[in-house]
């Protein structure tokens, strides 16, 4: 009983914690994060737009022959350590990402990174999008967001929430303002958040994306 009090009382300040970090640092104030939140996803539905404008002219020029998911299934039943594997390799992934973000934002280089990742990622999106429509119909809408499921829902937070500390913090090497110790401090902290539901993402699409996709996708196909 006594131990669980501590682990509650420790949780409480943690939480005070964050919500004074929060409210003491204007940089992470929630009226800056709508501004910033509108520009990634305007990069992000750019980058949609570009990818499937690039991928139908590769169709009409090239052709499309080869069947997606077949292929992509094939490549899982193949693998000896499956979803051990897919997670050990979407962490390095990821985490070499996160460590670069980290490290860009704490330089002028972060913001044009972001422009760069958030253009780059709307165009994979829009690629996928537009193959699973030219493969399936109208119901490979559904069966392209089963690719992102359940993982979305840490992905899309984490990332935004990602980008937005990097955001914030390269700006201010931008006019050479300066940058105080608390500026780190809260930076590397709410970073470490971040860490967290990213890797339960990258955990939900390691383990439940594929068994889910897999157990779907084998009985549709």
């Amino acid at each position: 009983m006594k131990i669980g009090l501590k682990g509650l009382q420790k949780t409480c300040i943690i939480l005070c914690q964050v919500f004074f970090l929060w409210k003491k640092h204007k940089l992470y104030r929630v009226k800056r994060m709508k501004k910033y939140l509108k520009l990634f996803f305007s990069l992000y539905a750019a980058g949609v737009v570009f990818g499937v404008l690039c991928c139908n002219f590769y169709i009409r020029e090239k052709g499309y022959q080869t069947s997606l998911l077949p292929v992509y299934l094939a490549s899982f039943s193949n693998l000896t350590e499956g979803r051990e594997y897919l997670f050990g390799n979407l962490l390095i992934k990821r985490g070499t990402f996160f460590f670069i973000g980290t490290i860009c934002g704490l330089t002028p280089f972060g913001l044009p990174m972001e422009v760069a990742s958030l253009l780059w990622l709307g165009f994979l999106g829009g690629n996928l999008i537009t193959l699973f429509l030219v493969e399936y119909g109208l119901k490979g809408m559904g069966m392209a967001g089963l690719c992102f499921f359940p993982q979305i829902l840490f992905y899309v937070p984490g990332w935004l929430f990602f980008f937005f500390l990097v955001a914030q913090m390269s700006q201010k090497s931008w006019g050479n303002r300066k940058k105080e110790a608390s500026d780190y401090k809260a930076y590397f902290f709410f970073l470490t958040g971040t860490l967290i539901c990213l890797l339960l993402g990258i955990w939900m699409e390691s383990y439940v994306n594929q068994n889910l996709l897999c157990h779907v996708l084998e009985k549709w196909l």
